[in-house]
């Protein structure tokens, strides 16, 4: 009896154990439903747990260090926009690796104004931007802080610290810059445009070699078109339509982009075309004004520099441009005016194929009133007779 009794108690445990795991399964799935709920509203939430250690005081808001020259330190670090920021897979010791955690805040450390502070922490950005920061060496801005104006850029200037995003040159220029259109609608025709598709870099890092740049551009919203997280696709696309792997010609282009535009319900996407640097870090050798490029044939003519070189991009989901080689063919090949029908620089893409056409199509235009016009002088005798010079107009 007692044997039994231990049997169902052993029978009843047992099928109280699929149970009580599936309770323990779903009480976990809960949580982490929670978890990401609560992540999705504080971004904050999805950071290392040593950077949250971090923000735990850096993101009290009105945090600050007041200085010995009478200036203030801003020390807080709202961290849904740290979160947000490109530099977040980094962690805040990548950046701050003079800091020891174990002595922090420390008892007592000169910095002898903001300013200076700004300058010395821009050498941190060279850990990892070696190569933009030498650029930036020889450029007009280091030469102003060297100068010891106090407006003159340095890395954070520009980019900002804790909030470092993506952003196109232009966007970054105009927050001192704010006066540049008014200044070169001056000498510059249809200067709005210019600024909309030619990089300031472009023109204002003159050494520095150009191409063009096809990014997609969604025109119902307005807005270039970017790639979701975890589902970016435009790569593997572009590299199953490049079949030959020798970049986009004018047909891989188009397939590409019927491949793009399947979904009938979404916006449809067209190519934009922009001029920008090959290489973005040499963005940062910005010359003196009077050295920018000036001169309208540096682009508007057949061959011109840029158009050697092209591209075909999306903005990727970290808002960077992920860039695919395209022939520099696609910019002229007649086959390629479908799929560029919002890109055209007058001379640069001139195309000999559509010039033939045009010349064809204008001679064709002309034919028709000269041809015209020499019937009637060949007919003009017989025209007279008829019309009552002769018997039979008299008879009439």
């Amino acid at each position: 009896m007692a044997r039994t009794c231990v049997n169902e108690a052993g029978a009843g445990a047992a099928r109280g154990a699929p149970l009580a795991r599936g309770l323990a399964a779903a009480s976990l799935g809960l949580l982490c439903w929670m978890h990401q709920a609560a992540a999705a509203d504080n971004p904050a939430l999805s950071l290392p747990e040593a950077d949250q250690q971090c923000l735990g005081c850096h993101g009290t808001e009105g945090m600050k260090k007041e200085l010995p020259d009478g200036g203030t330190l801003s020390l807080h670090v709202p961290p849904e926009v740290y979160a947000k920021s490109v530099h977040k897979a980094n962690g805040c010791g990548s950046c701050h690796s003079d800091i020891d955690i174990k002595n922090h805040p420390p008892s007592h450390r000169d910095i002898k104004s903001l300013r200076q502070y700004s300058i010395d922490r821009a050498q941190a950005c060279r850990q990892c931007h070696d190569e933009a920061f030498k650029q930036y060496e020889g450029s007009v801005h280091a030469q102003r802080v060297q100068q010891g104006n106090p407006v003159a850029p340095v890395c954070t200037g520009c980019h900002g610290s804790h909030s470092v995003t993506p952003r196109t040159a232009y966007e970054t220029c105009v927050t001192c810059h704010s006066a540049g259109l008014d200044a070169h609608r001056k000498w510059l025709p249809n200067a709005r445009l210019h600024q909309e598709v030619v990089s300031c870099a472009a023109c204002h890092a003159p050494a520095a070699p150009r191409m063009i740049d096809l990014r997609l551009y969604d025109a119902t919203a307005h807005a270039w078109v970017s790639e979701p997280e975890g589902a970016a696709r435009f790569e593997k696309l572009a590299r199953a339509a490049d079949a030959d792997g020798n970049g986009l010609d004018a047909a891989e282009l188009r397939a590409l982009l019927g491949e793009l535009n399947q979904d009938k319900a979404a916006p449809r996407k067209t190519l934009r075309g922009r001029v920008e640097l090959r290489d973005n870090a040499e963005a940062h050798h910005l010359a003196e004004k009077a050295r920018a490029v000036r001169t309208c044939d540096s682009c508007h003519r057949a061959g011109a520099e840029p158009f050697r070189s092209v591209t075909v991009s999306v903005t990727g989901p970290d808002g960077r441009p992920a860039r695919y080689p395209a022939q520099r063919d696609v910019l002229s090949a007649p086959l390629a005016v479908a799929s560029l029908p919002e890109f055209y620089a007058v001379g640069g893409t001139r195309s000999r194929a559509l010039d033939l056409l045009f010349v064809l199509t204008l001679l064709g235009g002309a034919a028709v009133p000269v041809g015209h016009l020499s019937l009637r002088l060949i007919t003009r005798k017989f025209r007279k007779t008829g019309s009552g010079g002769g018997p039979a107009g008299h008879d009439r």
